[in-house]
């Protein structure tokens, strides 16, 4: 069946404005006497399910009074997310002065000990080269 069919029958269906000759010309065609009864089953079962239950409205009042109790420990979570960023914050400069990762000074480091090498004692100078 067309598309453009089963729109009309829908609308019809729904209680929308729609011109009796296009509702008829829509149902003179196969298989829309059975899509007019899909729709008509649809919106029956669909009107049946529009009061919830009271089992269902018990159990969500239950659980919005469940997260109002959980918004006020909200601000407490915030709280201890801070202390932790601050904490690892600071766990991590700690550890970069520990393993010396620290910037370089643009200095070389001061002179421990001095060490003198003398030509002919401590090494020999190769002719040719």
């Amino acid at each position: 069946m067309d598309a453009e069919v089963e729109e009309v029958i829908s609308a019809f269906v729904d209680g929308e404005a729609i011109e009796a000759s296009d509702l008829a010309s829509a149902l003179a065609r196969p298989g829309a006497r059975e899509a007019l009864i899909d729709f008509v089953r649809l919106r029956s079962a669909l009107a049946d399910a529009s009061v919830p239950s009271d089992g269902f409205v018990r159990d969500m009042r239950s659980k919005l009074v469940e997260r109002r109790r959980n918004a006020l420990s909200r601000p407490l979570r915030l709280v201890a997310a801070a202390a932790v960023l601050v904490l690892a914050s600071l766990g991590l400069l700690d550890l970069r002065r520990r393993l010396g990762v620290e910037s370089q000074p643009d200095q070389p480091p001061p002179v421990a000990r001095v060490i003198r090498y003398e030509p002919g004692v401590d090494w020999v100078p190769v002719q040719g080269r």
